[in-house]
């Protein structure tokens, strides 16, 4: 079968600066890859990183990345991307709705003047946070576009069962809607490195318990709540580190603010990094944190990375985590935008280092449900259907 998967970003084999991408954008690549190996021929439709076309193929997977020309509010316009893919042929479209409008017209033009099926997987809602009246508008615009992608599409894939109640947008369509959860490399997490030597190798403190936030610095994932958690943290368990990975609009604000909670000291702003950097930090923590506070979050692939590693996890009480957390089992639920309420969690777990080396076990174990092979097998079934 030839498969068109559009996304806004496609990761490219070798590390690219300015390229950065979200979770939705490495369930794409994966599921691509996965999918591949199965004997499909696929064909991605994304944006470059520089403003040329390029093409790359490697096996089954053919990629055709378009010239972006600007950024709009951190998304790339690349005006090929609308009508250049009408050029190839394919029997299926797979269309990943992230957070820009543009590879959804894309998707939604090829399906229509093509006739083919189309397949839509919905990492989450878009709601705007800021006062801008640009802001706003794009968000709007967006939106009336997933609306009409939605509309159109033959099956819907939500990566959480949990969160189809929770979307402002899904709630409609459950008559077409299949959940297929997002999947993990388990091989990329078993490092042949001890932790200390992760802790060595990335330049951390060897004498410290330390908090994990990997995500991009934006106010859904939370990481001004855990910062705002960090003095009381600190209070009880001075020998504390919190490790923030990722970069976002965030990151001069929560610098400032570590600086007036008077814990800059005690906070690592690690920025992006590399995928093949992540095991490591993930190694070298005790604890992973992830205390959203905007119910957009689907099924973050970073608790299946935590979970990979053998980490305990703390997270916000949104109905869509319990698609891989379970209370007290391999993490702990906080009531959600409270950092008190997250405080004590964190401090419950570094005080007790049995329930963290139980909690870790049983996350690790739960990982193993979700390998990409299982995965791209499960989508498979909805291809077979709708084509």
């Amino acid at each position: 079968m030839r498969i068109g998967y559009f996304v806004h970003r496609f990761p490219y084999s070798n590390a690219t600066k300015n390229y950065k991408y979200g979770g939705g954008e490495v369930v794409a690549y994966n599921l691509a890859i996965s999918t591949a190996k199965r004997g499909h021929d696929i064909h991605v439709f994304t944006t470059s990183a520089t403003y040329k076309d390029s093409v790359e193929k490697n096996e089954n997977i053919t990629v055709h990345r378009y010239g972006t020309l600007a950024q709009i509010l951190q998304r790339g316009i690349s005006p090929n991307l609308i009508l250049k893919p009408l050029k190839h042929e394919v029997d299926i479209i797979h269309v990943h709705i992230g957070s820009s409008p543009l590879e959804l017209i894309a998707a939604l033009l090829y399906t229509k003047l093509k006739k083919k099926p189309l397949v839509a997987t919905y990492h989450g809602d878009v709601i705007p946070f800021r006062k801008s009246i640009t802001y706003r508008s794009s968000v709007w615009i967006y939106n009336v576009v997933v609306r009409k992608v939605l509309d159109f599409a033959d099956v819907i894939i939500s990566p959480s069962e949990y969160y189809i109640n929770e979307s402002i947008f899904l709630r409609k369509y459950h008559d077409k809607i299949v959940s297929i959860p997002n999947g993990i490399n388990l091989e990329d997490f078993n490092l042949p490195y001890s932790k200390e030597e992760c802790i060595e190798k990335l330049g951390l403190p060897t004498d410290k318990k330390i908090i994990l936030f990997l995500g991009v610095l934006h106010p859904k994932k939370g990481p001004d709540v855990l910062l705002k958690a960090m003095p009381r943290v600190l209070f009880k368990v001075p020998n504390t580190e919190l490790v923030i990975v990722g970069d976002g609009i965030m990151r001069s604000e929560l610098e400032e603010h570590s600086e007036k909670l008077g814990v800059k000291d005690y906070v690592n702003f690690a920025g992006f990094v590399k995928e093949s950097l992540k095991p490591l930090y993930y190694k070298a923590a005790d604890i992973f944190c992830l205390p959203s506070a905007l119910s957009t979050e689907v099924f973050p692939m970073v608790l299946l990375e935590a979970s990979a590693s053998g980490l305990p996890m703390v997270v916000s009480d949104l109905d869509t985590f319990k698609c891989i957390i379970e209370d007290r089992y391999n993490g702990l639920f906080i009531k959600r935008g409270n950092e008190n309420s997250l405080a004590d969690a964190i401090i419950y777990l570094l005080e007790r280092e049995d329930v963290r080396k139980r909690m870790g076990e049983n996350a690790r174990k739960r990982a193993e449900n979700y390998s990409w092979e299982k995965i791209a097998e499960m989508t498979e079934r909805v291809y077979d259907k709708v084509v």
